[in-house]
């Protein structure tokens, strides 16, 4: 027994050890000499290529962008070409926060304004009235107090008002403002005044119109497999529209091209030239970009509007990542170097490929990436998969043992530690990610394994432990 703790504790320290290295954004220096012009693309496209296959990946489309060419596109996997749409998960925040400050210059919408000016908050907020306190502008900068994992009809401020906390709930009550300033809905707002201008014909608000335009099916990650599956895709009726994840389509459900993205990106690099464009003044998107509030404590990490501010490589580089359940994607902004880079995934592999990405697209950025041996998936899933195996196996053995464990004497410490095993540790393993600071149905919508091992042998222990209990009614306590 104390052999199998020391394994299991082995594992699990390896796979976090894992986890927290490629958790976090690389560091990297970015050197101010880096032509991205004079990249050799075909090398990275090769290395790229042979990470997909190393690391299993469906399919992948990339752009390089400057404000007037592209200088870099292709497709990978399964992905046919680059016209070929994703979810691009929480990159539709820039989407949204574009929308308030074009209405903003309008002067429809005053950032300032609490959001019970554009919206009544009544089904939305726990509590209505906190509408008149929150402002349009601490939504688009996730300062309104609201939580992570707050969603409508639950949704209060919290302490945490006033400081940065990321909120998918926000840029919904955003996209609903968006829709209540136009008179449309928010697909059409973002069709007529966005994609329309700027000719994304392959980016869509709404599934039905994405798979019309070819949507990539999407993969999620069952135990280092990856099996096609739609999105959890919030229609207006869904339950999913008030549990899933990312709660509407402002905050995480557009669907883009690669080479619709190079165009978006291209607007905001022509910005930066001072050039006016069809859809915002180069005035709003200095604001998205740069009036900002801080991340976190180490004074390099921001967030704009929609835009993720940061300076570890050397130079202000703006970002966005996105992940749904079963498609992740990132995009780069480096304004200096006028370059602007999109990464789209039609696969959601929370512990390991999510964390591997971005090691494989360092290249793009001119960066050399961190060698990892070529069988890392298969390790670090095979390290994953026997930390579920032994859960599991704790759950299931005291069934196998059952007619054993009748034949032993009942003793008060047997009963106690029947008490541990059947009451306590299925409580700690449905806890666990509440501890880690995630709900429950949050690890059901993006990582189904882990919900699935641990709700499984929670409630194997449970149903062992009251047959025990049962069993244990009938005799004596020594």
């Amino acid at each position: 027994m104390k052999t199998s703790k020391k394994i299991f504790f082995l594992i699990l320290s390896l796979i976090f050890m894992f986890v927290a290295f490629f958790g976090t954004a690389p560091e990297i220096s970015a050197a101010s000499d880096i032509d991205y012009h004079t990249l050799n693309y075909d090398e990275i496209s090769a290395e790229i290529e042979k990470d997909i296959a190393d690391y299993h990946i469906p399919g992948m489309a990339v752009i390089v962008v400057d404000p007037e060419n592209v200088l870099f596109s292709k497709a990978y996997g399964n992905c046919p070409d680059i016209d070929t749409p994703f979810i691009i998960g929480s990159m539709s925040k820039s989407f949204t926060a574009l929308s308030i400050m074009q209405l903003a210059e309008e002067g429809k919408i005053n950032l300032s304004d609490p959001i019970s000016e554009y919206i009544d908050c009544t089904g939305l907020l726990k509590n209505p009235s906190e509408g008149n306190e929150i402002t349009v502008y601490e939504l688009l900068h996730h300062t309104s107090g609201l939580d992570t994992n707050h969603y409508y009809g639950t949704a209060k401020i919290t302490d945490s008002r006033g400081s940065f906390v990321y909120s998918n709930i926000g840029y919904g009550l955003l996209g609903k403002i968006v829709e209540a300033v136009s008179g449309k809905t928010y697909e059409e707002y973002v069709t007529e005044n966005i994609f329309t201008p700027l000719e994304m014909n392959r980016t869509s608000a709404s599934l039905d119109r994405a798979k019309e335009n070819g949507l990539i099916p999407g993969y999620r990650n069952y135990f280092g497999i990856f099996v096609s599956g739609e999105a959890d895709y919030p229609d207006g009726t869904s339950p999913s529209e008030t549990s899933a994840p990312d709660s509407t389509v402002p905050a995480g459900y557009i669907a883009a091209s690669a080479n619709d993205m190079g165009k978006y990106l291209q607007m905001y690099l022509k910005a930066g030239n001072g050039k006016t464009s069809r859809i915002i003044s180069p005035e709003s998107i200095d604001a998205m970009f740069y009036d900002r509030v801080p991340q976190d404590d180490t004074g390099i990490n921001f967030y704009g509007s929609g835009w993720a501010y940061t300076e570890y490589y050397g130079y202000p580089l703006l970002n966005h990542s996105g992940l749904v359940e079963n498609y992740t994607s990132n995009m780069f902004i480096i304004p200096e170097k006028q370059i602007g880079i999109a990464v789209l995934v039609n696969m959601n592999d929370y512990f390991v490929d999510n964390n591997l990405l971005g090691n494989m697209t360092l290249p793009l950025l001119g960066e050399e990436k961190a060698s990892l041996p070529k069988h890392a998936y298969t390790l670090f899933h095979l390290l994953i998969d026997l930390v579920y195996l032994f859960v599991f196996v704790s759950a299931v053995y005291p069934i196998i043992a059952l007619k054993k464990w009748k034949a032993k004497a009942v003793t008060k410490k047997s009963i106690a530690f029947d008490i541990l095993r059947h009451g306590a540790l299925p409580l700690l393993l449905l806890a666990l990610p509440y501890i880690l600071g995630s709900p429950l149905w949050l690890v059901w919508y993006f990582v189904k394994d882990l919900f699935l091992v641990l709700t499984i042998s929670s409630a194997l222990l449970i149903l062992t432990g009251c047959c025990k209990l049962i069993y244990r009614l009938k005799s004596p306590v020594k």
